[in-house]
């Protein structure tokens, strides 16, 4: 739906776009972007909102002018307040903005954020454009755990049954020993050796890429143990090898 304006509304949407409520004047910046002809997804991208944001807006506005805008009623049941210090608001914005975070983390920063402005639920899942289940969910996590209330919870179950040290045992096993002279190492003999099972040494195996059964890439591996240098000299053993032509035994 087109949005028009009368130069009163324009004058008067310019202004609240200055606003210190930060709510306030965003919804202003939005109707003057589809006044000026944008679509709700190009106002979106232009003020970083959510495209449903500005199609809330633009609908607000064309049924209800300037009035639409407001805050006539709250929208469903205020909540618990939300207040924040300043070391949480600041760890809180770094975690919003930095383009490191993990999106979910980013995410739920922006959630409590949004949620220590004020107002319910309801109307910070419309500001930010996803269901309102969510907003209450980390809102209530935020509130009874703080900060660490936004990392994810441990998993369900028992906690992982192969330890860093095993992992290394494997490792230093595969590249600096062998089972016996001239054989390389199987997930049979390796799984005896450490108590693991053959599963467990095959996928250790294939997440460090390593290849007993290959020798040369072994012998790579091992380039400075010594084993390389193990086999006898030729020419220390006087091998007919080693012996330039002619140079044999007289009768």
């Amino acid at each position: 739906m087109a949005i028009v304006l009368s130069e009163d509304e324009r004058t008067e949407l310019a202004a609240r776009a200055q606003w210190p409520d930060r709510r306030r004047a965003e919804r202003a910046r939005i109707v003057l972007a589809c006044a000026d002809g944008m679509s709700n997804m190009g106002a979106a991208r232009s003020l970083g909102v959510a495209v449903k944001t500005v199609a809330k807006w633009r609908r607000r506005f064309a049924a209800e002018g300037m009035a639409g805008l407001d805050d006539a009623c709250r929208m469903g049941r205020p909540k618990a307040d939300l207040v924040l210090d300043d070391a949480e608001r600041a760890q809180l914005t770094r975690w919003a903005r930095r383009a490191k975070t993990a999106q979910f983390l980013a995410l739920r920063s922006k959630i409590v954020l949004r949620c220590a402005e004020g107002g319910t639920n309801r109307q910070a899942a419309a500001d930010l454009g996803i269901d309102e289940s969510t907003v209450e969910r980390w809102r209530a996590r935020f509130i009874a755990h703080r900060l660490d209330g936004l990392r994810d919870e441990p998993r369900p179950g028992r906690p992982p049954s192969i330890q860093p040290d095993q992992i290394e045992e494997v490792i230093v096993a595969t590249l600096q020993t062998s089972p016996g002279l001239d054989t390389h190492w199987t997930r049979a003999a390796m799984a005896r050796r450490t108590g693991l099972s053959e599963s467990t040494i095959g996928r250790i195996w294939k997440r460090f890429d390593l290849k007993p059964h290959l020798r040369n890439e072994l012998r790579d591996a091992l380039a400075g143990s010594g084993d390389a240098r193990s086999a006898p000299d030729p020419a220390a053993a006087g091998s007919p090898a080693a012996r330039p032509p002619g140079d044999g035994v007289r009768p």
